[in-house]
Formats: structure tokens, sequence, C-alpha cells
């Protein structure tokens, strides 16, 4: 490892964590910054406006001259700082360990392998790709694999996607559907006994939701022992917009998030969240995402991030953006971090993760096809 490359490694964390890129912000600051640190690269970018009218951004970027056949794929947006009491946007080192909203999900990753791949010979270099909106639905990766001229024209043989794997590999992961269910009912005053309560509506609905997800997990001929937890997982959070209690709701929103593996047909429940909406007079959305990105153990490219990462791949429950760039080529998902430290309002980075994964990041660019 170059003597200066910790320093630059953890430096670059810092300051992309200083740069607030939350979801529901406009993302081109922390576009500006990663700019900056691409200095003599071909970059394209690939702009468009969110569903909330809130302008975003990714980037692709080619080193002119590369012969690499390998892509490295990040996210640069972070979940909200819901709950945080120390500052989220400043980077704090407490021991071992990197605090700040994105450490680990996904800036010191990113920051990782942007410095691994600086410090290759121009021909070995990845091409890079980067992107907003990971995790609010994901828009971002559709939007760059549908519209990218340099994905287009040079089409990577594999995606690398950085995620905090604790330096394991994973060759797969679960995907979920999303459902969205509306319950409709009339607002009024609660004390005059007027109006229809949206929930009452919905309470049917619960049932058979509930009745679905214990199925779920207690029929095991349903259940993938690949994974932990082996069932296909279905949760449910409801929202009443903010009603009070002496308010008769005009509206129940019922939110679902349906994850499964690639050994499971989704279309059993599909089909029974549609039926149970349908009986119950509900209207329903069903957004799916891209089929499960699971590759077989025996699969080369498998083999080939064992050898270099000195460790042997598994898959997870986790969703990542490798189920999206799998429609151009076969993904593996590797970073510092730990997913059990992302989300939390005390997320943070191992240091001996983060900077140690820059070395594995330029053996994978170098070596993972030939």
């Amino acid at each position: 490892m170059p003597h200066q490359e910790p320093e630059r490694v953890v430096a670059l964390t810092k300051k992309l964590i200083a740069v607030d890129s939350r979801s529901a912000v406009a993302s081109r600051p922390v576009f500006d910054l990663m700019a900056t640190e691409l200095a003599g690269w071909e970059l394209e970018y690939i702009d468009y406006v969110d569903a909330n009218g809130t302008p975003k951004r990714n980037l692709v970027a080619r080193c002119a001259g590369s012969r690499s056949r390998v892509a490295f794929a990040g996210h640069l947006d972070t979940v909200p700082d819901t709950g945080w009491t120390r500052k989220p946007f400043e980077a704090a080192i407490e021991g071992d360990l990197l605090y700040g909203l994105g450490a680990s999900d996904m800036k010191g990753p990113i920051a990782s392998f942007i410095t691994a791949a600086n410090s290759l010979p121009a021909a070995s270099r990845p091409m890079l790709v980067l992107t907003s909106d990971e995790e609010s639905g994901k828009q971002g990766v559709r939007e760059v694999v549908a519209r990218s001229t340099f994905l287009r024209e040079n089409t990577p043989g594999c995606f690398v996607v950085a995620e905090p794997t604790a330096l394991g590999v994973l060759r797969g992961h679960r995907v979920d559907v999303a459902f969205t269910v509306h319950a409709r009912g009339i607002q009024a005053h609660s004390s005059t006994g007027k109006g229809r309560n949206a929930n009452i509506a919905l309470i049917p609905f619960l049932g058979d939701m509930r009745e679905l997800h214990l199925h779920l997990r207690e029929d095991h001929s349903l259940h993938d022992p690949q994974y932990d937890p082996p069932f296909a997982d279905l949760n449910f959070v409801i929202d009443n917009y903010g009603a009070f209690p002496n308010t008769t709701v005009g509206l129940a929103t019922c939110r679902i998030k349906f994850r499964y593996s690639k050994s499971f047909d989704p279309s059993y429940v599909i089909e029974r969240v549609r039926a149970s909406a349908a009986k119950h007079q509900l209207d329903l959305e069903v957004v799916p995402e891209a089929p499960p990105p699971e590759l077989p153990p025996e699969h080369a490219l498998v083999k080939s991030a064992e050898a270099i990462l000195g460790t042997r791949a598994r898959v997870a429950g986790l969703g990542t953006e490798a189920s999206e760039y799998s429609k151009l080529a076969p993904c593996l998902v590797f970073g510092p971090g730990d997913i059990d430290h992302a989300h939390k309002p005390t997320e943070y980075v191992n240091l001996q993760q983060l900077t140690g994964s820059t070395e594995l990041y330029r053996q994978l660019a170098r070596n993972l096809l030939p």
C-alpha cells in the first residue's frame, strides 16, 4: 500500500461525510466533490428530477486507454439523520472507528475504491459508476442503466458494487417488491360521530397480511437455507399522515416491503396481496425490483473473487444496486463496514477495514477479469 494512502482514504471519507447527500436533498454538491477527485477522467453526467421535483445527478467515469473490463459502482445518497445526537455531517474518529452519516453506507467504501482507482495506471483503471437515490427507490441506477452512453459503448464484464460487507464478498442477495395500499375514509372531528375512519377499512387487509407473514416464516418448504433468515420476509408499516386521535382518519396507507431470494417465486405473494386488496376494496400499487442478482457458487467470477480476497463468497438478505446492474453484467458486492452499523444514529466504519479495503479494490480491478 502506498505510504500515504490510508491518510488519503480517511481524508476523502471525511470530505464526503461533510456534504449533505441525504436522498431528500439535491445531489449535485456531492457529485461536484467527486468531479474534483476524478481530474483527468472522462466524466458522463446523467441528471434527472425525482418524483418530489428535486434535481439529482449520477456520474459514470472512464479513463482513456483503459483496458479494464471491471466497473466499481456505489451510491452517494444516505438515509436521513433521524436520531443522531452527534453531528451527522462532521466525521469524528474515536479509537479505531470513524463516525458520521454514510461512514459505512456508502461514503467510506466509495472513498476507498476511488483512491484505489486513482492509484492504478491508466490502462488498468476500472470504470466508475456513482448514483443518487439508492436509499429511496433506486431511481438513480435505473437512469444510469437506461441512459449511460459510456456503459452502452463499453459495457463492463462485471460490476463490483460497493456496500458494507465487512470485507466479505457477496455473490447474490434478495430483492424486494414494494406494495402500497391505500384505505380511504371521510375525515371529520372524532367527537361528532361523523366521517368514516380509513383505519377500520384497512384492518381486515392487515389481518390477511399477518396470516401471510406468519405463513412465510412457518412453512419450511418456502425457505431458502442459503440465507439468514431463511424465510422470505414481509414487513409493513402504517401511515396516518400525522392524524391525531381526535380526528376520524380520512386516509390510511400500508407500505409493505417483501424480500425474496432467487429460489422463491414472488408471484405467490403478489397474488395474495392483490386478492386481499381487491376483496377489501383498497387501492394497490405494486413496484417490483429487478430479479435477484445471485451467481452460483461455481461461477468463474465468484471463484476469482474468492482467490483474490481469500474469503468464501456468500449471499445476504440486504438489497443493493446489483439487481439493476445485473441487467448488463454479472455482479459481486464488496466493501468495508458492517451492515449492522448502517442506518443507525451511531453509524461508523472500522478504520482498519476502511484503509485495508483499498488494496483489495486494487487487486479486484487488476485481477478479477483477465
